[in-house]
């Protein structure tokens, strides 16, 4: 769910630098389910019937059950209950506490180090293979540039028959409205951006589906690296289009699909470009209230922003107030008193294309890490010279949470959000030790 405070992000790609500042500690048992380092130490020998450093080895009187004297069959020292003799009582060679053995395994009676027999010592860290009781793995240092998961952004475009009008680019008289998207879509997609931005298309009214039918699946489907994809998708530059303005329709297909899109925890983006006011109803008001009820249920319920471009909109006040408020509801409102993309000329579009392009990118705020952080509440988060910590509530806190239960990707939130965007990189750091 989104709050609309904070929404915008600023203009800017993202760099993400993992570092990772690790001691080599062994783990302690907690929310991960890690295992903790037992503290299990072996007794010296102090008395008669243990074995050096607390081990029972196979030498006599060592309290390992061998038949050797003084180590279980019944003689003293041997492990029934005398001092001394391996069965718990303090100086025993056990190294537990428990009855009879001298590892820590209760009943064994043995060592696992060299020389001995086989089984569990108990001797800690640092012994000849065998099992320690100490399954812990050991906090690793890991170093990696992370990218931002890349937006998700569908372009929804006005087809109708006014898009063929021509005039539209002073320089080239000749050029039609739809010429000079196509040319915008172009430049946008065609020079590298979508190797990091996932680009797809919709157009409205469908082809063949009738002047105020829409589809419901896309033209183009969302992939990267899908540039030559979406210009292939869409009628090309000199086509003669037709259809109507069926806006509402569209939205509310558009919205669907997005809904039902993975975008692996990125952002979702739609980007409604049209030249006139709705279509396809008789009554101007009521379409408008359904358009801004569903952008805003988009927004809000969804996690789905929407951008509103106004190609030469009409001076008129139903046109205006349509643009502006959808570009409102869809969560993105140009800052000024227009909140829609104004594109007055082929210039214009060009930019305000590149503009909301940029923007939509800055508000990538989830990450990718590269492996999981053994320590997860460990980790902290530098953003040029503010550090961020670990939060329970992304919405109302400036921190970065974990959007999956493996630890393998965080978000930013809040003004760590907006700090990235200016800063364009972050250090992220994996501790082993609190503090």
């Amino acid at each position: 769910m989104r709050d609309r405070a904070g929404s915008r992000a600023l203009l800017v790609p993202i760099l993400l630098s993992l570092a990772c500042a690790c001691a080599n500690d062994s783990l302690s048992g907690d929310s991960l389910g890690l295992s903790s380092t037992d503290d299990d130490t072996s007794s010296s020998a102090s008395g008669p019937g243990e074995g050096a450093g607390g081990e029972a080895d196979g030498a006599s009187g060592d309290g390992d059950g061998d038949g050797g004297p003084g180590d279980g069959d019944g003689s003293p020292g041997d492990g029934d209950g005398s001092p001394g003799d391996g069965d718990g009582s303090p100086g025993d060679g056990d190294g537990d506490g428990e009855p009879g053995d001298g590892d820590g395994s209760p009943g064994d009676g043995d060592a696992d180090g060299p020389g001995d027999g086989p089984g569990d010592d108990g001797d800690g860290p640092g012994d000849d293979g065998g099992d320690d009781g100490d399954d812990g793995e050991a906090c690793e240092e890991s170093n990696g540039v992370l990218y931002p998961v890349p937006p998700s952004v569908m372009f929804l475009l006005d087809r109708s028959g006014s898009m063929n009008l021509q005039g539209f680019d002073a320089d080239v008289p000749e050029k039609s409205r739809w010429q000079a998207l196509y040319e915008s879509v172009e430049s946008v997609v065609g020079d590298g951006a979508d190797a990091t931005i996932a680009f797809g298309a919709k157009t409205f009214s469908t082809w063949n589906f009738g002047e105020c039918g829409v589809s419901n699946g896309p033209d183009v489907p969302i992939a990267l690296n899908n540039g030559a994809g979406v210009l292939a998708g869409i009628p090309g530059p000199l086509a003669y289009i037709i259809g109507g303005t069926p806006t509402n329709l569209a939205i509310k297909k558009t919205l669907a699909i997005m809904q039902n899109f993975d975008a692996g925890g990125g952002s979702k983006i739609v980007f409604l470009i049209t030249d006139g006011a709705i279509g396809c109803t008789n009554n101007h008001q009521q379409a408008l209230a359904e358009a801004v009820t569903d952008l805003d249920s988009g927004f809000v319920n969804d996690d789905i922003t929407t951008y509103v471009v106004g190609i030469a909109p009409a001076n008129s006040n139903l046109v205006f107030t349509q643009l502006h408020q959808m570009a409102i509801a869809g969560g993105a409102p140009k800052p000024g008193p227009e909140a829609f993309y104004r594109a007055d000329d082929a210039q214009q579009l060009s930019d305000a294309l590149a503009a909301v392009l940029a923007d939509s990118y800055g508000k990538s705020c989830v990450m990718d890490l590269q492996d999981a952080p053994m320590l997860p509440e460990l980790v902290k988060v530098m953003i040029g010279d503010t550090q961020y910590p670990l939060v329970d509530d992304c919405d109302n806190q400036d921190g970065f949470v974990y959007t999956d239960p493996d630890y393998t990707q965080i978000r930013v939130c809040g003004a760590a959000c907006e700090g990235l965007a200016l800063e364009q990189s972050a250090v992220v750091q994996f501790f082993c030790v609190p503090g």
